[in-house]
C-alpha cells in the first residue's frame, strides 16, 4: 500500500469522526427545546381531542389532562415530564391562544373561529 493512500484514509476517517461528533454536540444542545416542543405538541393534541367532544375547556381541565404527560426523543434516555401541571397548563393555553388555535372567553377557552372574508 502506498503511503499517500494510508494518509488519505486517516484524514477521511478523522473528518468523518469530526462530523459525527459535531452532530452529536448539536443534538445534545437542542435536546431541551426539542423535548419541550414534543411536550407542548402532546398537550395540544389532548386539548384538540377534548374540544372535538366539548365546546369549551377550562385551565383546570387542561391541568387534569396534562398531569404526568411525558415526552422522549428517539435514541435518547432523556425525557421531559410535566411536574407543575398548573404552570404547564397556563403556558400551553397561552401558547395556543397566541398561535390562534384557541380563543379566551372569560375563564374558559374555545376553538378559534374561522376568519370571515
Amino acid at each position: 500500500m502506498k503511503i499517500t493512500t494510508i494518509i488519505m484514509g486517516v484524514i477521511l476517517f478523522a473528518i468523518a469522526t469530526m462530523i459525527i461528533y459535531g452532530w452529536g454536540l448539536v443534538k445534545q444542545k437542542n435536546q431541551t427545546s426539542d423535548l419541550m416542543g414534543l411536550l407542548f405538541g402532546k398537550g395540544e393534541e389532548k386539548v384538540k381531542k377534548y374540544l372535538k367532544k366539548q365546546e369549551t375547556i377550562t385551565a383546570a381541565d387542561v391541568e387534569r389532562m396534562c398531569d404526568g404527560l411525558e415526552a422522549k426523543l428517539p435514541f435518547s434516555a432523556s425525557r421531559a415530564v410535566v411536574k407543575n401541571k398548573k404552570d404547564f397548563a397556563r403556558q400551553l393555553l397561552d401558547y395556543m391562544v397566541k398561535t390562534g388555535q384557541l380563543e379566551k372567553d372569560g375563564p374558559v377557552y374555545k376553538k378559534a373561529g374561522k376568519a370571515k372574508r
